[in-house]
C-alpha cells in the first residue's frame, strides 16, 4: 500500500473550503463495492477526483504500483456520482478516456483510473486494487455537554446544528470517538439500522462484538459509541447520555 502526500483540494464537494486528502494505493484485489467498503473501513472513502492536479498526483501513484485501480465513481442510472455523500460528478473536472463512458454496457457503472490518469468504465463485478482517500479537515463535530434521551438529543442537534452525527467511515467514526468519554448519543435508531437521523443511508458500521442486541425492541434501540474503543452498542433510547451533533 502506497500513501501519496497531503493534497490540498479547493472543492465544492466538501462543507469546508479547503479540505486535505491523503491517497492510498490498495493493492486488493476488490469488486468495486468491496473495494469501496475497505476503504470505508480503513480510510474515508474510495477516491474523490476534484482538480487536475489531484488526478495527477494519482496517476504518478498508480504508476509505481499498476495499470488500473478503482476510485469512487459509480452510475446509478441518473449520473455518473462520487461514492462520498452521492456528490454529482462536475462538469468543471473529469478525465475520461476519449470515447468513454460507451454505454455500450448497462454493466458498465463503475470507474476505474488508467496509468496514464485517464479515467475508463468498468463492470462493478470486475475486480481491480483501489484508491483510497483519507480526508483531513477541521472537525465536523461537536460534543454535546448535557445528557439526554436519544430523541432530545437528536432535537437539540436539529435546533442548534444540524442533526445528530453520522459515521458514514471509519474516518469519522475515529473522530467522534476522539471526542468520547462515555457512552455517547449517533444519529443512529433500529428502524432496520439502515439510516441515519438525517435519512442518508447507513452503508458503514462499526458496532461491537456482541452488538446489536437481539432482545430489545426496535423501538428501544438507539446507538451510542463507547468510549474505549470507538465501537457501537445499542443502548435504550431513554437512556440519558452525553450526544454529539453534526456542524
Amino acid at each position: 500500500m502506497k500513501t501519496l502526500l497531503l493534497v490540498l483540494a479547493v472543492s465544492g464537494l466538501s462543507a469546508q473550503s479547503a479540505v486535505f486528502r491523503e491517497y492510498h494505493h490498495v493493492d486488493m484485489m476488490k469488486t468495486w463495492a468491496k473495494a469501496q467498503t475497505h476503504c470505508r473501513e480503513a480510510f474515508t472513502d474510495l477516491a474523490t477526483v476534484a482538480s487536475p492536479e489531484e488526478n495527477a498526483r494519482m496517476k504518478s501513484a498508480l504508476q509505481d504500483a499498476g495499470s488500473h485501480a478503482w476510485i469512487g465513481l459509480l452510475d446509478d442510472l441518473k449520473g455518473w456520482k462520487w461514492s462520498l455523500g452521492g456528490e454529482d460528478l462536475s462538469d468543471e473536472f473529469t478525465h475520461w478516456n476519449e470515447g468513454r463512458p460507451d454505454l455500450k454496457s448497462s454493466n458498465e457503472t463503475c470507474a476505474v483510473i488508467r496509468a496514464d490518469g485517464l479515467w475508463a468504465d468498468r463492470e462493478c463485478s470486475d475486480t481491480y486494487p483501489a484508491v483510497c482517500y483519507d480526508e483531513k479537515h477541521p472537525s465536523k463535530f461537536v460534543l454535546a455537554a448535557a445528557r439526554t434521551t436519544w430523541h432530545e438529543a437528536r432535537t437539540h442537534c436539529r435546533s442548534e446544528h444540524t442533526d445528530l452525527a453520522s459515521a458514514r467511515n471509519m474516518s469519522e467514526n475515529r473522530d467522534i470517538h476522539s471526542l468520547v468519554t462515555d457512552y455517547t448519543w449517533i444519529g443512529l435508531r433500529r428502524n432496520t439500522w439502515a439510516r441515519w437521523s438525517d435519512q442518508s443511508p447507513r452503508t458503514f458500521t462499526n458496532w461491537d462484538e456482541s452488538q446489536p442486541s437481539r432482545t430489545r425492541q426496535a423501538g428501544d434501540s438507539c446507538a451510542a459509541v463507547g468510549s474505549a474503543a470507538g465501537t457501537w452498542w445499542d443502548v435504550g433510547c431513554g437512556a440519558t447520555n452525553h450526544f454529539v451533533c453534526e456542524k
